[in-house]
């Protein structure tokens, strides 16, 4: 009984030592990368009703034409490019982050339709601009609001005839907001008169609104990042850091984000994280001092 039982021992013993070699041989180890197998897509058959195995999608935001990063690299897991961030027409400017510190303007483009939730906006120490059509109610009372609390009025040349952008612009609004294309941008800009800024929300295909507001001697600002195009937080603090990054690249950059609570308090945090890193949140005047 005891050398049967030897020689079972001997043989799972000697089994075990051909399986290890096998093993080395091979170049496989538990535990190993290479030994888990790549995910396929599964053949459309719909026989056996299981959905296809998962495959990570990593998708990379492109640096260079219309709707790109133009500064900011990375890796964009949202595949949201064309609602998040435009590029600049006349290029970045020359700017050494060395000697230099960015600049980043922040415009909240529906704020004569947010009500209450203005008053974070208003009352900050942010120097925010602030987006105003003439068809909110009492929009003119709502530009007046923003500019005795020291903050920028914008008029909304999408909502409203050029007549009425005209008469925010006499209510203390300071430029227009287009982005429509360039007759709009044009006839907005003629009815609101000399000394009128243009701010492109770079949503059309095309540079039609820049280049009206060239046309017509007029300051231009590019609209870079719209920040909060889905209202989730995690989103908005990964297009903020894109801005970041853009600003630190260019010199300067302009968020776009809609008047929430959670993005006034994504804001709040961002300022803190650019100054420690190099840039200001300032007003849109002072992004050309």
């Amino acid at each position: 009984m005891k050398g049967v039982s030897t020689a079972f021992w001997s043989i799972v013993l000697l089994g075990s030592t051909v399986s290890i070699a096998a093993g080395f041989v091979g170049g496989r180890s538990i535990g190993s990368a290479g030994s888990l197998p790549v995910a396929e897509a599964r053949q459309a058959d719909g026989d056996d009703g299981l959905p296809a195995p998962l495959r990570q999608n990593a998708l990379h935001r492109s640096l260079l034409g219309a709707h790109s990063l133009d500064a900011a690299g990375g890796t964009d897991p949202y595949d949201d490019p064309n609602l998040g961030v435009a590029s600049r027409p006349e290029g970045a400017p020359a700017f050494d982050g060395r000697s230099e510190r960015a600049k980043i303007a922040v415009i909240v483009v529906d704020a004569g339709r947010a009500g209450p939730g203005l008053d974070p906006f208003v009352g900050s120490p942010l120097p925010f601009t602030l987006v105003v059509a003439p068809s909110d109610d009492d929009a003119q009372g709502t530009v007046a609001t923003i500019v005795a609390a020291g903050k920028t009025a914008v008029a909304d040349a999408d909502a409203g005839s050029p007549a009425a952008v005209a008469a925010l612009i006499r209510a203390g609004a300071s430029g227009v907001l287009a982005s429509l294309g360039a007759a709009q941008a044009t006839a907005a800009l003629r009815a609101a008169g000399d000394g009128t800024f243009v701010v492109d929300a770079a949503l059309s295909e095309d540079d039609g609104v820049w280049h009206a507001a060239r046309a017509l001697h007029r300051h231009v600002y590019m609209r870079d990042v719209i920040a909060d195009a889905r209202d989730d937080a995690a989103y908005v603090d990964f297009m903020l850091r894109d801005a970041l990054a853009i600003a630190q690249r260019t010199g300067s950059a302009v968020i776009a984000v809609h008047a929430r609570g959670s993005s006034f308090a994504a804001l709040t945090r961002f300022a803190d994280r650019a100054r420690r890193d190099g840039a200001d949140v300032v007003s849109l005047a002072d992004l050309d001092s």
